[in-house]
C-alpha cells in the first residue's frame, strides 16, 4: 500500500513538474505581446480564480483570520519573483531560464543562515561554488553571443534575480506562522500577487489580441493544476524526492523550447545546468529542511 502511494505521488510530481513547466513556456509566448507585470497579473489572476473555485468545492476551509499581512508579504514577493522570471524568459530560451532558476535552494541555504542562524555545512559552500560555476558559464557564453544568439544583460540580469526573490519568498513562507490547509495557502498567495502586480500592469497594458484569450486561461489553469498536483504528490511522497523529480523541468523546458520555439540547447547551458542540479542535490543533502522547491514561477 505504501509502495503503491509513493507510486501515485510519483505521478502528481511529474505531472505537477509537467504543468508548471508548460507555466513556463506560455510565460515565454505571452512576454512577445505584453509586458512581464501584464502576464503575471493575467497568470495569477486567472489562477486566484481558480484555486477559488477548488476550495469552494473540495476544500471547503475558509482562509484563517490574523494571517492577512503574512498572505501579503508573500503574494508581494511572488509577484515581484514572477514578474522577474517572466521577464527574463521572454528574452532568454526556456532552458537557460530555468537553469539559472535552479540556484534557488542555494540562495535559499545561505538566507537560512542569515535569518534563523542555521550554520551551513562545507557542503553548502562546495553547492555555492558549483552553482556560481554554472551560471557564469551559461551567462559568459550567451551574454556574448559565444554559444547561440546573444541573450540581453536586462533578461540575464532578471534571471539571476528572480531566484534570489524566490528565496526570500521561501524564507517568508518558512517565517510564516499561519496553519491552514496549502491549497487555501496558495489561493491567498495567489491573489495578494495579482493584487500587487496590478498597478504596473495597469501602467503597461495591451489589449491582448482576442487570439490569446485560450493561453490566457490556459496559464491561470497550469498554474492552479500545478500546485494542485504538487501538494497532492507532497502527501503522498517525501520532499527530498519530489526535489529530484523537480530536476527534470529542465528536461520539460527542453522539451518545450524545441517544439514551441525551435530552441535546441547548447553546450554551455547543458554543462552549467548540470553544475547547478550537482549543487542543488549536494545543496540538499547537507539540509535539514523539509526540502526546497524551486518554482520561481509562483
Amino acid at each position: 500500500m505504501e509502495s503503491l502511494n509513493r507510486t501515485s505521488g510519483v505521478g502528481f510530481a511529474v505531472a505537477a513538474v509537467a504543468t508548471l513547466s508548460g507555466v513556463d513556456a506560455l510565460a515565454k509566448s505571452l512576454g512577445a505581446e505584453m509586458s512581464s507585470f501584464q502576464v503575471a497579473f493575467l497568470r495569477y489572476t486567472v489562477s486566484a480564480l481558480f484555486l477559488t473555485l477548488f476550495v469552494a468545492v473540495f476544500v471547503r476551509r475558509r482562509p484563517k483570520p490574523g494571517f492577512m499581512k503574512d498572505h501579503a508579504l508573500k503574494g508581494f514577493l511572488a509577484a515581484a519573483t514572477a514578474s522577474l522570471f517572466f521577464y527574463g524568459i521572454a528574452g532568454m530560451p526556456l532552458v537557460m531560464a530555468l537553469a539559472l532558476a535552479m540556484t534557488a535552494p542555494i540562495y535559499m541555504a545561505l538566507l537560512g543562515a542569515l535569518v534563523f542562524g542555521e550554520r551551513p555545512g562545507r557542503g553548502t559552500y562546495l553547492a555555492l561554488v558549483l552553482a556560481v560555476s554554472g551560471s557564469a558559464l551559461i551567462v559568459a557564453a550567451r551574454g556574448t553571443g559565444l554559444a547561440g544568439p546573444p541573450v540581453s544583460l536586462a533578461a540575464i540580469a532578471a534571471g539571476l534575480a528572480a531566484p534570489l526573490a524566490y528565496a526570500f519568498t521561501a524564507i517568508a513562507m518558512k517565517r510564516s506562522s499561519a496553519n491552514d490547509h496549502p491549497i487555501t495557502l496558495s489561493l491567498m498567495q495567489t491573489a495578494f500577487a495579482a493584487l500587487f502586480s496590478a498597478p504596473l500592469a495597469f501602467v503597461l497594458w495591451e489589449a491582448p489580441e482576442p487570439a490569446l484569450s485560450w493561453q490566457i486561461g490556459l496559464i491561470g489553469l497550469c498554474g492552479a493544476l500545478g500546485f494542485v498536483f504538487l501538494v497532492e504528490g507532497l502527501r503522498r511522497m517525501p520532499a527530498s524526492l519530489y526535489a529530484v523529480v523537480d530536476y527534470s523541468s529542465l528536461v520539460w523546458a527542453g522539451f518545450y523550447g524545441f517544439v514551441f520555439f525551435d530552441e535546441i540547447p547548447t553546450w554551455p547551458t547543458l554543462v552549467g545546468g548540470a553544475l547547478i542540479v550537482a549543487a542543488c542535490v549536494i545543496s540538499a543533502g547537507t539540509s535539514r529542511g523539509a526540502g526546497d522547491l524551486i518554482r520561481p514561477d509562483g
